[in-house]
């Protein structure tokens, strides 16, 4: 079965964090997620990670900071394993390019979205750091 690696992005801003709303196009479309994409070869995650954020949200300077979990989903084709990162600092406002609507919550709000069923595990991941 393929093994699809994928980075996420849980950035956080004075005591809050960014969830993005998943476009039309996608898949779990209207789901809340924590930013981000694939892995693309020869790409470390924290690598993939940075260019994400720049193509999703038009930003830069994009300061990763800490590993926060791994979450492993399977499909029916597929097996994803969405790796969550800590973004402490980027420059710029976001623009929204692969997402309908974004929003900077408390942790525990978080849980009142209807989040991507694999980004759930690392936001306890992250609850618990």
């Amino acid at each position: 079965m393929k093994i699809v690696n994928v980075v996420a992005a849980i950035m956080q801003q004075q005591g809050r964090i960014l969830i993005a709303r998943r476009d039309n196009q996608s898949d779990l479309a209207g789901y809340w997620e924590f930013p981000g994409g694939k892995i693309e070869q020869d790409e470390t995650p924290v690598q993939a990670l940075i260019r994400e954020l720049e193509e999703e949200f038009n930003i830069s300077h994009i300061q990763v900071t800490d590993y926060i979990a791994t979450s492993t989903i399977q499909q029916p084709e597929r097996i994803i394993q969405l790796q969550a990162w800590k973004v402490v600092a980027w420059q710029g406002d976001i623009h929204l390019h692969c997402h309908t609507d974004f929003c900077w919550v408390t942790p525990d709000e978080a849980l009142y979205y209807q989040l991507a069923p694999a980004d759930i595990p690392l936001l306890l991941a992250y609850q618990r750091t």
